[in-house]
Protein backbone atom coordinates (compact mmCIF):
# COMPACT_ATOMS: atom_id res chain seq x y z
CA UNK A 1 0.00 0.00 0.00
CA UNK A 2 1.35 3.43 -0.97
CA UNK A 3 2.01 6.17 1.56
CA UNK A 4 -0.88 8.23 0.16
CA UNK A 5 -3.29 5.30 0.50
CA UNK A 6 -2.16 4.66 4.05
CA UNK A 7 -2.78 8.31 4.94
CA UNK A 8 -6.25 8.20 3.37
CA UNK A 9 -7.13 5.02 5.26
CA UNK A 10 -5.90 6.56 8.52
CA UNK A 11 -7.99 9.69 7.97
CA UNK A 12 -11.03 7.59 7.13
CA UNK A 13 -10.60 5.61 10.34
CA UNK A 14 -10.36 8.81 12.37
CA UNK A 15 -13.45 10.25 10.67
CA UNK A 16 -15.45 7.09 11.37
CA UNK A 17 -14.31 7.13 14.99
CA UNK A 18 -15.37 10.75 15.40
CA UNK A 19 -18.73 10.14 13.79
CA UNK A 20 -19.29 7.12 15.99
CA UNK A 21 -18.31 9.09 19.07
CA UNK A 22 -20.81 11.86 18.25
CA UNK A 23 -23.73 9.49 17.69
CA UNK A 24 -26.65 10.12 20.01
CA UNK A 25 -27.71 7.42 22.47
CA UNK A 26 -30.98 7.09 24.34
CA UNK A 27 -29.16 6.91 27.66
CA UNK A 28 -27.05 9.98 26.95
CA UNK A 29 -29.96 12.09 25.73
CA UNK A 30 -32.15 10.99 28.64
CA UNK A 31 -29.46 12.01 31.10
CA UNK A 32 -29.07 15.32 29.28
CA UNK A 33 -32.84 15.90 29.47
CA UNK A 34 -32.88 15.36 33.23
CA UNK A 35 -29.94 17.74 33.64
CA UNK A 36 -31.45 20.37 31.33
CA UNK A 37 -34.80 20.33 33.13
CA UNK A 38 -32.92 20.98 36.36
CA UNK A 39 -31.09 23.89 34.71
CA UNK A 40 -34.32 25.46 33.48
CA UNK A 41 -35.93 25.05 36.92
CA UNK A 42 -32.87 26.75 38.40
CA UNK A 43 -33.25 29.62 35.93
CA UNK A 44 -36.88 30.03 37.00
CA UNK A 45 -35.75 30.27 40.60
CA UNK A 46 -32.93 32.70 39.78
CA UNK A 47 -34.97 34.86 37.40
CA UNK A 48 -38.62 34.53 38.48
CA UNK A 49 -39.61 37.28 36.06
CA UNK A 50 -38.76 34.91 33.19
CA UNK A 51 -40.82 32.04 34.60
CA UNK A 52 -43.76 32.47 32.14
CA UNK A 53 -41.40 32.42 29.15
CA UNK A 54 -39.40 29.49 30.53
CA UNK A 55 -42.57 27.52 31.25
CA UNK A 56 -43.67 28.16 27.68
CA UNK A 57 -40.36 26.80 26.41
CA UNK A 58 -40.57 23.84 28.78
CA UNK A 59 -44.02 23.01 27.41
CA UNK A 60 -42.76 22.95 23.81
CA UNK A 61 -39.79 20.78 24.68
CA UNK A 62 -41.90 18.46 26.83
CA UNK A 63 -44.22 17.85 23.89
CA UNK A 64 -41.26 16.66 21.81
CA UNK A 65 -39.96 14.62 24.73
CA UNK A 66 -43.33 12.88 25.15
CA UNK A 67 -43.34 12.07 21.43
CA UNK A 68 -40.22 9.96 21.98
CA UNK A 69 -42.09 7.52 24.24
CA UNK A 70 -43.30 5.34 21.37
CA UNK A 71 -39.92 5.22 19.64
CA UNK A 72 -36.88 2.96 19.99
CA UNK A 73 -33.19 3.04 19.28
CA UNK A 74 -31.80 5.76 17.05
CA UNK A 75 -35.20 7.31 16.38
CA UNK A 76 -35.81 7.72 20.11
CA UNK A 77 -32.34 9.12 20.69
CA UNK A 78 -32.81 11.66 17.90
CA UNK A 79 -36.21 12.74 19.23
CA UNK A 80 -34.78 13.16 22.73
CA UNK A 81 -31.92 15.16 21.22
CA UNK A 82 -34.50 17.40 19.51
CA UNK A 83 -36.24 17.89 22.86
CA UNK A 84 -32.96 18.86 24.51
CA UNK A 85 -32.06 21.30 21.71
CA UNK A 86 -35.52 22.87 21.88
CA UNK A 87 -35.36 23.22 25.65
CA UNK A 88 -31.91 24.81 25.87
CA UNK A 89 -31.64 26.71 22.60
CA UNK A 90 -31.82 30.43 21.92
CA UNK A 91 -32.55 32.78 24.80
CA UNK A 92 -32.48 29.95 27.38
CA UNK A 93 -28.84 29.20 26.55
CA UNK A 94 -28.00 32.91 26.59
CA UNK A 95 -29.86 33.49 29.85
CA UNK A 96 -27.89 30.69 31.45
CA UNK A 97 -24.63 32.26 30.23
CA UNK A 98 -25.46 35.79 31.39
CA UNK A 99 -24.47 35.25 35.01
CA UNK A 100 -20.93 34.27 33.95
CA UNK A 101 -20.69 37.12 31.44
CA UNK A 102 -21.71 39.64 34.09
CA UNK A 103 -19.25 38.24 36.62
CA UNK A 104 -16.49 38.39 34.00
CA UNK A 105 -17.32 42.03 33.28
CA UNK A 106 -17.15 42.91 36.98
CA UNK A 107 -13.75 41.22 37.22
CA UNK A 108 -12.41 42.95 34.09
CA UNK A 109 -13.65 46.31 35.37
CA UNK A 110 -11.56 45.94 38.52
CA UNK A 111 -8.60 44.54 36.58
CA UNK A 112 -8.53 47.54 34.23
CA UNK A 113 -8.38 49.95 37.16
CA UNK A 114 -5.71 47.92 38.95
CA UNK A 115 -3.44 47.54 35.91
CA UNK A 116 -3.65 51.13 34.64
CA UNK A 117 -0.06 52.26 34.25
CA UNK A 118 -0.38 55.98 33.55
CA UNK A 119 -2.87 58.83 33.83
CA UNK A 120 -4.49 58.29 30.42
CA UNK A 121 -4.90 54.58 31.15
CA UNK A 122 -6.43 55.37 34.54
CA UNK A 123 -8.86 57.77 32.89
CA UNK A 124 -9.77 55.21 30.23
CA UNK A 125 -10.27 52.55 32.90
CA UNK A 126 -12.50 54.90 34.89
CA UNK A 127 -14.73 55.68 31.89
CA UNK A 128 -14.93 52.01 30.89
CA UNK A 129 -15.74 51.02 34.49
CA UNK A 130 -18.53 53.59 34.67
CA UNK A 131 -20.01 52.31 31.40
CA UNK A 132 -19.69 48.76 32.69
CA UNK A 133 -21.51 49.68 35.90
CA UNK A 134 -24.35 51.21 33.90
CA UNK A 135 -24.58 48.12 31.69
CA UNK A 136 -24.63 45.86 34.74
CA UNK A 137 -27.31 47.97 36.42
CA UNK A 138 -29.45 47.86 33.28
CA UNK A 139 -28.95 44.10 33.09
CA UNK A 140 -29.97 43.59 36.73
CA UNK A 141 -33.14 45.64 36.23
CA UNK A 142 -34.06 43.86 32.99
CA UNK A 143 -33.43 40.44 34.54
CA UNK A 144 -35.58 41.37 37.53
CA UNK A 145 -38.39 42.56 35.25
CA UNK A 146 -38.26 39.38 33.18
CA UNK A 147 -40.48 38.61 30.19
CA UNK A 148 -44.05 37.40 29.84
CA UNK A 149 -43.47 35.12 26.83
CA UNK A 150 -40.74 33.62 24.65
CA UNK A 151 -40.78 36.39 22.06
CA UNK A 152 -40.26 39.02 24.75
CA UNK A 153 -37.63 36.90 26.48
CA UNK A 154 -35.67 36.55 23.23
CA UNK A 155 -35.63 40.34 22.76
CA UNK A 156 -34.83 41.14 26.40
CA UNK A 157 -32.02 38.61 26.74
CA UNK A 158 -30.47 39.66 23.42
CA UNK A 159 -30.47 43.30 24.52
CA UNK A 160 -28.80 42.42 27.82
CA UNK A 161 -26.28 40.14 26.12
CA UNK A 162 -25.32 42.79 23.54
CA UNK A 163 -25.12 45.49 26.23
CA UNK A 164 -22.79 43.41 28.40
CA UNK A 165 -20.68 42.42 25.38
CA UNK A 166 -20.27 46.07 24.34
CA UNK A 167 -19.19 47.09 27.84
CA UNK A 168 -16.77 44.14 28.04
CA UNK A 169 -15.29 45.10 24.67
CA UNK A 170 -14.66 48.64 25.92
CA UNK A 171 -12.89 47.34 29.03
CA UNK A 172 -10.85 44.91 26.89
CA UNK A 173 -9.78 47.84 24.70
CA UNK A 174 -8.52 49.71 27.78
CA UNK A 175 -6.62 46.64 28.97
CA UNK A 176 -5.11 46.09 25.52
CA UNK A 177 -4.09 49.74 25.12
CA UNK A 178 -2.44 49.73 28.55
CA UNK A 179 -0.62 46.49 27.70
CA UNK A 180 0.62 47.98 24.42
CA UNK A 181 1.99 51.00 26.30
CA UNK A 182 3.78 48.79 28.81
CA UNK A 183 5.16 46.58 26.03
CA UNK A 184 6.44 49.66 24.16
CA UNK A 185 8.01 51.05 27.33
CA UNK A 186 9.69 47.72 28.07
CA UNK A 187 10.97 47.47 24.49
CA UNK A 188 12.48 50.97 24.84
CA UNK A 189 14.08 50.04 28.16
CA UNK A 190 15.41 46.76 26.74
CA UNK A 191 16.90 48.59 23.76
CA UNK A 192 18.59 51.10 26.08
CA UNK A 193 19.95 48.29 28.26
CA UNK A 194 21.32 46.52 25.17
CA UNK A 195 22.93 49.74 23.94
CA UNK A 196 24.47 50.40 27.37
CA UNK A 197 25.73 46.83 27.57
CA UNK A 198 27.33 47.12 24.13
CA UNK A 199 28.98 50.39 25.10
CA UNK A 200 30.31 48.84 28.30
CA UNK A 201 31.62 45.84 26.37
CA UNK A 202 33.44 48.16 23.97
CA UNK A 203 34.91 50.14 26.86
CA UNK A 204 36.00 46.95 28.63
CA UNK A 205 37.57 45.66 25.43
CA UNK A 206 39.68 48.82 25.14
CA UNK A 207 41.24 48.34 28.57
CA UNK A 208 41.41 44.54 28.49
CA UNK A 209 44.89 42.96 28.51
CA UNK A 210 46.09 41.52 25.20
CA UNK A 211 47.78 38.17 24.61
CA UNK A 212 50.98 37.94 22.63
CA UNK A 213 50.50 35.82 19.54
CA UNK A 214 54.11 34.65 19.72
CA UNK A 215 54.67 33.63 23.33
CA UNK A 216 51.16 33.69 24.72
CA UNK A 217 51.94 36.13 27.52
CA UNK A 218 49.33 38.66 28.63
CA UNK A 219 50.19 42.33 28.52
CA UNK A 220 48.54 45.54 29.76
CA UNK A 221 46.24 47.16 27.24
CA UNK A 222 48.47 50.17 26.74
CA UNK A 223 51.67 48.21 25.97
CA UNK A 224 52.71 48.40 22.32
CA UNK A 225 54.95 45.33 22.53
CA UNK A 226 55.12 42.16 24.59
CA UNK A 227 56.85 42.69 27.91
CA UNK A 228 57.99 39.07 27.86
CA UNK A 229 59.39 38.51 24.36
CA UNK A 230 59.39 42.02 22.92
CA UNK A 231 57.16 41.12 19.94
CA UNK A 232 55.03 44.00 18.68
CA UNK A 233 51.29 43.95 19.42
CA UNK A 234 49.31 42.58 16.49
CA UNK A 235 47.21 45.17 14.71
Amino acid sequence: MSTVNRILVAWLAVAMLLLGGCKKTVEGEQAAWTSNVEKVNALMATYPGFKPALEERMGKAKGIYDASEGLDGEAKANKLGEANSTLMGGYVRDLQQLDKDMKDLRTKRVEAAAKAGDESSRLGAKVAAEDANKALDRADKALAAGAKDEASATAVVKKIKDDIATAAKAVDAVLEADKDKKDEKKATEDAKEAKDAAAKADADAKVAPWKCEYCGSENPHDEASCKSCGAPRAK
